[in-house]
């Protein structure tokens, strides 16, 4: 890629707005990278026994304390065997939908290898998360498994549960997917701004953990959870997993407009770092 007298990477308008020749997303393409992403996390899949196993662990050891507290009856219409499931569920979307795409995206931009990827026939947005899906569908598989597993012996089956509804949860966690995706790739495209973004990357974590995924939101004081129904971060593990365990039409409808909303900021928003961080683009030597 030639680059100018002043140093900077000249980059092709198309790719410097981030956009192909064409419609930005086609499915095709992007489908065979996801595949690529996912053959190659089964070829590798001896790297997710370590997850399994701390997953494994980490859930007994949680087990073990709701027990201690439950002394019958429910917590803020939580059954122990609810929580017990929720706590099942908000692991699973955490260890099986990990991604380093915040580490990749600090990668990329202060090395400069993200101007020799724009070669690429790809939305390089598109492209890191088609990439991340193939990755993330073999994971949840195998942590979805330990899960079922995990909770059936722990606690059995949730009572009365209608199965009719675990489409409508699966819905939920797919755009919480989304959002914890693009959230990130956010923080990682500060790096086109900022020399030091790792703090943004661990406050997100302890929001996200504290705000759903540790103890369910009904659980916070009520000005807390009033305040935290409106940021994005419960939206990542704590609606899915109510919807699973609890689930009712009311709070269906309330929580699925939300999750659409704070997904469509998130990828806008990734989309706009993108494009800016584009305009300024340079690379250093060769």
């Amino acid at each position: 890629m030639p680059a100018n007298p002043q140093g900077q990477v000249a980059v092709p308008d198309h790719k410097r707005w981030g956009a192909d020749r064409g419609p930005v997303l086609k499915l095709g393409k992007y489908l065979a990278i996801a595949k690529i992403n996912l053959h190659q996390a089964i070829v590798y899949r001896s790297n997710v026994l370590g997850g399994l196993l701390f997953y494994a662990l980490f859930i007994f050891v949680f087990f073990s304390l709701w027990r201690a507290i439950y002394h019958g009856g429910e917590v803020q219409g939580y059954s122990l065997r609810q929580v017990v499931w929720y706590l099942c569920i908000t692991e699973l979307l955490v260890f099986g939908c990990r991604t380093p795409v915040f580490t990749q995206m600090n990668e990329d931009i202060k090395t400069g290898a993200l101007a020799y990827q724009l070669i690429r026939p790809c939305h390089y947005v598109a492209y890191q998360f088609a990439g991340a899906v193939g990755r993330m569908v073999f994971n949840l598989v195998c942590f979805g498994i330990l899960a079922v597993v995990l909770g059936m012996v722990m606690v059995g089956p949730l009572p009365d549960y209608a199965l009719t509804k675990l489409p409508l949860g699966i819905l939920s966690a797919c755009l919480g997917l989304v959002i914890n995706f693009f959230l990130l790739m956010c923080l990682g495209l500060t790096a086109f701004r900022l020399e030091e973004n790792g703090a943004f990357y661990l406050v997100y974590q302890k929001l996200v953990f504290m705000l759903g995924m540790f103890i369910p939101l009904e659980f916070l004081p009520g000005w807390l959870q009033r305040i935290a129904r409106w940021l994005p971060f419960p939206y990542v593990a704590w609606a899915p997993a109510r919807l699973l365990v609890a689930f009712s039409w009311p709070l269906f409808w309330q929580i699925l407009p939300l999750q659409v909303f704070w997904a469509a900021i998130a990828i806008g928003l990734s989309l706009l770092l993108y494009r800016q961080g584009m305009r300024g683009l340079q690379a250093n030597g060769g």
